[in-house]
Formats: C-alpha cells, sequence, structure tokens
C-alpha cells in the first residue's frame, strides 16, 4: 500500500510539476517581458502626465503673463523689421535712381559702353596675336 502510496503521489506530482513547469516558462517569455515593460511604461508616462498637468495648473498665470510678454516681444520685433525692410528698399530705389541719372550723364548708355568695351578687348586681343615675335615664325633646323 505505501509502494501505491508513493506512486499515485508521483503520478500526481508529475504533472503538477510539468504545469508549473509550463506556466513558470511563459513568466519568462520575451512576449511576457515585453508586456511587463509596457505596463511600466503606461504607468510611468500616466504619472509624468499627470505631474505636468498639475504644475501647468498650479502655474496658469505665470504661463499666461509669459506667453503674453512673449507675444509682446514678437510683435515689436515684427514691427521692427519690417522698418528696416522699408528703409532698405528706400535706399535700393534711391540707390538705383542716382546710379540711373549718374549713367544718363556720363553721355554712354550701358549696353553702349558693354559695346564699346567689348570691341576695344577685340581689337586688344588681335593686336597682341600680330605682335608675335619673327624669330617664332622661323622654323629652327634641327
Amino acid at each position: 500500500m505505501a509502494v501505491r502510496a508513493i506512486l499515485g503521489a508521483a503520478a500526481f506530482v508529475g504533472p503538477a510539476s510539468a504545469s508549473a513547469r509550463t506556466l513558470e516558462a511563459q513568466e519568462n517569455s520575451p512576449q511576457n517581458a515585453v508586456d511587463r515593460f509596457v505596463a511600466y511604461l503606461k504607468s510611468e508616462t500616466y504619472d509624468v502626465a499627470s505631474e505636468a498637468a498639475r504644475m501647468a495648473r498650479d502655474n496658469k498665470d505665470a504661463i499666461d503673463a509669459a506667453e503674453a510678454r512673449l507675444r509682446s516681444h514678437l510683435a515689436k520685433l515684427g514691427a521692427a523689421l519690417s522698418d528696416q525692410k522699408d528703409r532698405a528698399e528706400t535706399l535700393a530705389n534711391d540707390a538705383l535712381a542716382r546710379l540711373d541719372a549718374w549713367s544718363k550723364s556720363a553721355g554712354v548708355s550701358w549696353p553702349e559702353a558693354r559695346r564699346q568695351a567689348e570691341e576695344l578687348l577685340d581689337n586688344f586681343s588681335a593686336w597682341l596675336r600680330r605682335q608675335t615675335p619673327s624669330n617664332e615664325t622661323e622654323e629652327i633646323p634641327v
């Protein structure tokens, strides 16, 4: 009878031990580890988001004041840049008008001055080509 009891206990413990090993393997599986990590991140994210929301509620007046100051500074900067742009456009237009007046007072238009300069360069290049020394044109006996 003792043998039967031992064999019965061994038969009962064997499947229980195998199912315990299966549960232990499932608990240590990579999927289970990922699931635990995701749950941890979710709880930490919730805690951080809750704390940030509480801090924002506690400092709402300071945040609103800082936003108003920032908007005011940005508006002033925009106005200053707009004024600078207007001044630059005025200066550029004045410079172009002066250049045009100077060009007209010189008596020669820009296209005409360019044409004359190109003609002068062409003549100079031709003159240089004609100035080759006479000894370079003669063949040297070998």
